[in-house]
């Protein structure tokens, strides 16, 4: 059975223009959201830093275009 997924709460974070252009970059070379990919970076590093919480599923909103698929 399929469950909603909501996201109640923003995080926010001013960055250089530089890193922002990056994420943009590598979210759209692997297909995904930006939201998506800064929620998938997130939960990684705090898999990574230990921190208790509830992962996410899979995340993937926005399909690859079909053709050549850019790299970094």
């Amino acid at each position: 059975m399929f469950d909603a997924i909501t996201f109640p709460d923003r995080l926010t974070a001013a960055v250089p223009t530089e890193l922002a252009e990056a994420v943009r970059l590598t979210a759209a070379a692997r297909g995904l959201t930006v939201a998506d990919y800064v929620r998938g970076s997130v939960q990684a590093r705090l898999m990574l830093d230990g921190a208790r919480f509830r992962p996410l599923p899979n995340l993937q909103r926005h399909a690859a275009r079909p053709g050549r698929v850019r790299t970094l």
